[in-house]
């Protein structure tokens, strides 16, 4: 421990024990101031039921008593005066703060438009000074900026809108501020967009472990897809500078961290799950259910392709036989046939050479 925490926590030890003192001081006040009256009611008593004259001594004590009872009175107004004035150095820096924080909050709000200057901004709320002259300084801030916001609201309002959604598709979310009336610019609406935002990086915040990890899944998930799209052309077997090579070891090595990182994911969504009662949602579904899902479906997925290929090839295997089949049959049709002859189709040297023979045969009979 430094000797600067050292001394901040011996000064704050003072203080403390100082307010003591004084509460303790108030206390003794009332209580002797109490008791001064209680004694001055009875002495009264006395002075009345006496029939005797009163003598010096109890004249004495009775102007001690008023001036005792007057002193504490004083003393005990001063204490409640400075109890008051210490309320009022309170609320007079509460509103000051009050105005600090609201101008940090629409500067950031500003300046994601270019509107303003943030560090400025910054630097004038980081100003220890209570002084009146601060006070004014930062009112006249803080109505330039509400003017500003008043000006400016539409456009605003629909960066904080695009910001909500980009931070629900960072937390896997479906964006609950879609379907907003674009025409409806209020400041409400634009307190409650800034609220709704501020929730949703809270919560990424709380969870970026397992926002992280589910990222890291999801980019090799996408990438094993793409491999086995790779797979899937004609020409993946061809010389292509050892990339079938490459390929392969990056795919077995997608299969040793795949199920390191899903061991991850899941121990952390069990863990969220203990702490806040409920299961880690993924777009509405449960993470681990989503992740089997995903299994299951790329498993049905290879199946299908698995079942493809086979009658693919059986049907390739069974084309080279059909058409042998089918041209012997045509080839035997052609060999048993008998030719079918008319007198068009008979040459006229065919028919001079039957002539003669006709003839003879004929002279025989």
């Amino acid at each position: 421990m430094g000797d600067t925490e050292q001394k901040k926590i011996s000064v704050d030890m003072l203080c403390e024990v100082w307010e003591q003192k004084q509460r303790k001081f108030e206390m003794d006040i009332r209580m002797l101031l109490d008791s001064a009256k209680h004694l001055a009611v009875q002495l009264s008593q006395t002075i009345e039921s006496s029939a005797e004259p009163i003598d010096r001594i109890r004249s004495q004590q009775q102007f001690k008593l008023n001036y005792l009872m007057i002193h504490l009175t004083e003393e005990l107004q001063r204490q409640n005066d400075k109890a008051g004035a210490k309320r009022r150095l309170q609320e007079w820096n509460k509103s000051l703060d009050k105005m600090r924080l609201k101008i940090a909050v629409l500067s950031e709000s500003l300046s994601k438009l270019g509107l303003v200057d943030v560090l400025a901004m910054k630097k004038l709320c980081e100003l220890p000074d209570n002084s009146q002259q601060n006070y004014e300084k930062l009112s006249q801030t803080l109505q330039h900026c509400e003017a500003m916001r008043a000006e400016h609201l539409k456009a605003l309002i629909g960066h904080v809108h695009t910001e909500i959604n980009e931070w629900c598709d960072l937390t896997l979310q479906y964006p609950s501020a879609r379907n907003y009336q674009k025409d409806c610019c209020t400041v409400e609406l634009l307190e409650l967009l800034e609220e709704q935002l501020k929730d949703i990086k809270d919560y990424y915040n709380a969870n970026k472990a397992i926002f992280e990890v589910y990222a890291k899944r999801a980019r090799l998930w996408m990438r094993m897809e793409a491999l086995d799209e790779k797979a899937k052309k004609p020409n993946r077997y061809q010389n292509r500078g050892g990339a079938l090579l490459r390929e392969e070891r990056e795919r077995k090595a997608i299969n040793i961290k795949l199920p390191r990182i899903e061991q991850q994911i899941r121990e952390l969504a069990q863990d969220y799950e203990q702490r806040n009662g409920q299961p880690f949602l993924v777009q509405g579904e449960d993470i681990l259910a989503r992740i089997a899902n995903e299994w299951e479906d790329y498993r049905m997925a290879k199946e299908q392709q698995s079942a493809a290929r086979k009658k693919t090839a059986s049907d390739n295997l069974l084309e080279p036989l059909n058409n042998s089949a089918r041209s012997g049959f045509i080839s035997l049709r052609k060999t048993t046939s008998v030719p079918y002859f008319n007198s068009t189709t008979v040459s006229p040297t065919w028919t001079a050479k039957l002539q003669p023979e006709k003839r003879q045969r004929e002279r025989s009979k």
